[in-house]
């Protein structure tokens, strides 16, 4: 909710970081939405041609994947990222180059609404690749190795492994 600050970011901090311009935003035509419940997040985002997927600057510093950077692919929407073009294309493959945002998107932002078909390939393989790389199934298969690595005998594992030192 855009309209109010939040209670638990203190002063000087909520007034400086909440703070909007409601009337300069619909003398632009930005239309703000209410929040929408978690099960309407994709099928609210898919509405849109395109969604740019922003991380906190923390995040994006450390490289932190957090669930916005799945829904958005998820989403019937062509989405462009504001991350390090190498986290993008380590989480989201080669092909997701293209749908970073260079430092004045203007021009990017225009090709995409120009050429929506080109674009929505790229989501295709994105989504292929995060479908081959990320899915639950491939998570699950990953945590299963690691619980029949951390089970095994100290004498079972490899030299090194599991000793403090």
């Amino acid at each position: 909710d855009w309209a109010s600050t939040r209670w638990w970011v203190e002063s000087p901090l909520r007034e400086d970081a909440y703070a909007t311009d409601p009337d300069y935003q619909r003398n632009l035509g930005v239309e703000v939405d209410p929040p929408v419940p978690f099960d309407d997040v994709i099928p609210t985002m898919s509405t849109g041609r395109l969604n740019p997927v922003l991380a906190r600057p923390l995040f994006k510093h450390l490289g932190l994947a957090h669930p916005r950077l799945f829904e958005t692919p998820a989403a019937a929407t062509i989405p462009l990222f504001e991350l390090h073009p190498a986290f993008v294309a380590e989480l989201y493959g080669d092909g997701a180059a293209e749908l970073v945002l260079e430092e004045h998107p203007t021009e990017q932002i225009l090709d995409v609404l120009e050429r929506p078909g080109h674009y929505r390939s790229i989501v295709a393989g994105v989504r292929r690749h995060l479908a081959e790389r990320h899915s639950y199934s491939v998570r699950l298969e990953e945590l299963v190795r690691l619980a029949g690595r951390a089970s095994r005998p100290a004498a079972l594992a490899p030299s090194g492994a599991d000793q403090c030192g």
